[in-house]
């Protein structure tokens, strides 16, 4: 956007006769950085200066129109004071009116939703609250289907509802699944969830990697590792090798840890749920169009180059 300063000066300029090119010299001259050319052209052929120049050179605000005005609003508002990502904003948009049928599209991108809640913050239409994020990352290479990382995640999304979830992530083609309940995952339910992200994926990869997690290790001591009862009972009829991270240690499966930080930021932080249910309902669309931009990312097909083995047995 050009100051007002610039504006009024092109317009001095033509009215003692400089062209156009002679303007671009001028400013050139006079060690001032020119506006673009097509700039030039557009004031130098207006016949007054506009009285609000400022206003009259913002671009369009897309995401300014009714719905999408008040439903960004309204997202913004429901999580003043929380860690809020634009992505996340931008994906509860997209499921409340793409996938609703209600638009063909989204008329912006990311960007211009950034932009569009940096212009309602700026004008006091909601609270900016600013962000803090840790970024940590350590990823090996590792042949496809060798790897899937396992973590697991909790978040108080309402006074009374605190969510507890399982991240499931094959290392090289980052294709991943999240399962969702309303308590903490026992031995069961956790190796149901591992069986059903291998009914998803159409096989199995050969090594698990997890954390010292109460779940599936009962103790460890110097480096020997005992497994839960349900867990090795798991393990064995499904042919599975384990790595067991150290306590603390991110560098082994930082990538998994990140995807759980991911479901927070972009799932969680712009939904309002109300119980378990609006969880449920949501969360299974969230992970397929997300799994998708994740193996577009790295031009990876999950399916055809996971290299998992295509044997499940049977698990109940």
């Amino acid at each position: 956007m050009l100051p007002i300063k610039m504006l009024q000066e092109i317009q001095e300029l033509k009215l003692r006769g400089y062209s156009i090119n002679e303007i671009v010299e001028y400013y050139q001259n006079t060690c001032k950085k020119p506006p673009t050319l097509p700039t030039i052209r557009k004031y130098y052929k207006m016949d007054t200066l506009p009285e609000n120049p400022g206003k009259n050179l913002e671009k369009d605000k897309v995401f300014d129109n009714e719905p999408l005005r008040s439903a960004t609003i309204e997202i913004l508002r429901n999580n003043t004071g929380m860690k809020i990502f634009i992505s996340s904003v931008y994906d509860v948009l997209e499921e409340r009116f793409v996938e609703t049928g209600l638009m063909e599209s989204l008329p912006g991108n990311q960007q211009t939703l950034r932009n569009y809640v940096k212009y309602l913050h700026d004008n006091g239409v909601v609270d900016n609250t600013p962000e803090d994020r840790r970024i940590y990352d350590h990823v090996f290479d590792t042949p496809p289907g060798e790897q899937m990382l396992l973590d697991f995640g909790e978040e108080q999304v309402t006074k009374n509802l605190r969510m507890h979830f399982i991240c499931l992530l094959l290392r090289y083609s980052r294709f991943f699944c999240v399962f969702a309940q309303d308590h903490r995952f026992d031995a069961v339910e956790a190796c149901r969830a591992i069986y059903r992200a291998f009914e998803k994926l159409g096989g199995r990869p050969s090594t698990l990697v997890i954390d010292q997690d109460a779940v599936f290790v009962a103790s460890e001591t110097y480096g020997e590792v005992v497994k839960t009862r349900v867990f090795e009972d798991f393990c064995t009829e499904q042919g599975l090798k384990l790595w067991v991270c150290n306590k603390a240690d991110p560098e082994s499966k930082g990538p998994v840890e990140n995807l759980v930080g991911f479901v927070k930021k972009n799932f969680i932080s712009a939904r309002t749920f109300t119980s378990m249910d609006d969880v449920l309902r949501s969360l299974p669309g969230w992970v397929e169009r997300k799994t998708n931009v994740f193996i577009r990312r790295h031009s990876v097909s999950p399916w055809k180059y996971s290299g998992v083995s295509r044997r499940i047995r049977c698990f109940l």
